[in-house]
């Protein structure tokens, strides 16, 4: 799928990972949508792209949990668009703390966030990339999603295997409609979601941190060659594995 013109819907697209994929692909001529609960963060990102392309993109304060604001997004998009070629559920929260150490409103909403928002996305968009008779839908999963080499990561792990797993079916489910779906499931990124983290959590060292800009690029790579599941780097997965053994 080429990138130029394609309308492209981006879940937390207000920092981090997701702005440095809406920047990247504005670049490459996208019609993005820009997708996040703060307004403010979303009206500066919308600031940078209209810098880059002449056009203030659409932007939809939306909180992916709910499926009534959800519904609204949807609404928003169809009155603009009419259909929809991408859709990357980029959304995402994690604490790393070991399940005994986080309570239970903690852990409902790691779900509400990694696995419920990006069904609720799908399920509400579906129909507006069916009209294209294509088109590629993206979730954003982890490392943690294949493998728990680590204490203190699983409830954020638990999400992303069930993201995983939606998504292995999910792909199957739209092959015959010539939909692709994809998961990418990268080690730690520098972005603000690492900054965020409590003094007492475990932070990845630099040497094993990935750019934002470089996973933007594997992303545009990944919809442009119709990807289905991506391990960035391929390494880290070895890595971890033997962690976990030793553990």
């Amino acid at each position: 799928m080429k990138i130029k013109d394609k309308v492209i819907i981006i879940t937390g697209a207000s920092s981090g990972l997701g702005r440095e994929i809406a920047l990247h692909l504005s670049r490459s001529g996208a019609h993005v949508v820009l997708v996040a609960q703060s307004k403010e963060r979303l009206t500066k990102v919308g600031a940078e792209i209209e810098k880059i392309t002449k056009e203030f993109p659409l932007i939809v304060c939306c909180d992916v949990t709910s499926e009534d604001e959800v519904a609204g997004m949807t609404a928003r998009i169809k009155e603009k668009y009419g259909y929809v070629d991408v859709l990357i559920n980029n959304a995402g929260i994690g604490v790393y703390r070991v399940s005994e150490e986080i309570s239970n409103q903690e852990m409902r909403r790691h779900f509400k966030i990694n696995f419920y928002g990006a069904y609720y996305c799908i399920k509400a968009l579906l129909p507006l990339i069916k009209t294209q008779e294509a088109g590629y839908i993206l979730n954003i999963g982890s490392l943690f999603g294949r493998i728990v080499p680590f204490a203190d990561v699983s409830v954020y792990a638990a999400t992303k295997f069930a993201l995983a797993g939606f998504t292995e079916g999910l792909r199957k489910e739209l092959k015959p409609q010539g939909i692709g779906v994809g998961l990418l499931m990268p080690g730690s990124i520098n972005t603000p979601f690492q900054d965020k983290k409590e003094k007492t959590e475990r932070k990845a060292p630099a040497f094993l941190t990935l750019e934002a800009d470089r996973v933007a690029k594997v992303i545009e790579k990944m919809i442009q060659r119709n990807k289905k599941n991506i391990i960035l780097p391929k390494w880290m997965l070895q890595l971890f594995r033997i962690i976990a053994i030793l553990r």
